[in-house]
């Protein structure tokens, strides 16, 4: 926790009542539903909820904005000190899609402004191999969090579309914090909204083509739905007999890396 935060600290014992509260009536055996019960997600959502305009992120603004860079900050440094692995399935995955993301935006925020994320770094170590949070007391990089903890322990090809690089050619920043009890139906939303813009996947007469995401994960997408065809066509209906179509090669998109900030 970073000291002479005043504010941080009334959040964080706040939260850490709510905590304690709804401990407290778990009973032994049950897995302690951290972040659903507490609502420890609701600072981070009200920040989204503010700075996501379309499918960027107002880093100026809130570069102008002290209390809501400070809301930021504390809500990373909270997650820190919880456990994700006394939490349910769900409640998990969405803890360390939240603090991915809200990392990655602290990142940048840190460095802005910038005009790609990439730019971040010296030398051999790209911001992905920084080291951004702590927790259960080991320091973790965005790389690690993505390839360590989320692909291997969840295996979920959706995630794909809820991390966000702070990237142009990124699926788009969600306007709401992950949390358990919806995770599905917001996984399924991101999925769904960027296979169904342009800037992900293009149907053309003769080809389909797709975000470079397709190509760099290829394997995660076989694994969830047989093939990256098949898990496109379960979100872009529209198309489905295109997307299934062998004879259309699937080509790849450039990947954009400018910063995703509203012009």
């Amino acid at each position: 926790m970073k000291e002479g935060k005043i504010s941080v600290v009334v959040m964080v014992v706040k939260l850490g009542l709510l905590l304690g509260a709804m401990v407290g009536s778990i009973l032994p055996g049950q897995e302690v539903d951290t972040t659903a019960s507490a609502g420890i997600h609701a600072p981070y959502d009200e920040i989204l909820q503010k700075y996501v305009v379309g499918t960027r992120f107002d880093y100026e603004a809130i570069s102008k904005n002290p209390a809501d860079l400070e809301k930021l900050h504390g809500y990373v440094d909270f997650l820190e000190t919880l456990n994700p692995e006394e939490m349910s399935r769900n409640d998990a995955l969405a803890y360390w899609i939240n603090l991915y993301n809200a990392a990655t935006l602290e990142l940048v925020l840190k460095n802005y402004p910038v005009k790609s994320i990439k730019a971040i770094g010296w030398y051999i170590f790209s911001p992905w191999e920084k080291n951004v949070v702590k927790v259960n007391g080991q320091w973790l990089t965005l790389n690690q969090i993505e390839n360590e903890i989320i692909r291997p322990r969840f295996k979920d090809a959706r995630i794909h579309f809820a991390l966000n690089c702070a990237s142009i050619g990124c699926p788009p920043l969600a306007n709401h914090a992950y949390v358990g009890a919806k995770l599905d139906q917001q996984l399924d939303a991101a999925v769904r909204r960027a296979l169904n813009d342009e800037h992900w996947v293009r149907v053309e007469t003769d080809r389909i083509l797709l975000t470079a995401i397709f190509n760099w994960y290829q394997q995660d997408f076989v694994e969830y739905a047989g093939s990256v065809r098949q898990f496109i066509a379960r979100y872009r209906e529209k198309d489905k007999q295109a997307i299934l179509d062998e004879s259309r090669p699937l080509e790849y998109m450039d990947y954009n890396w400018n910063l995703n900030k509203v012009e």
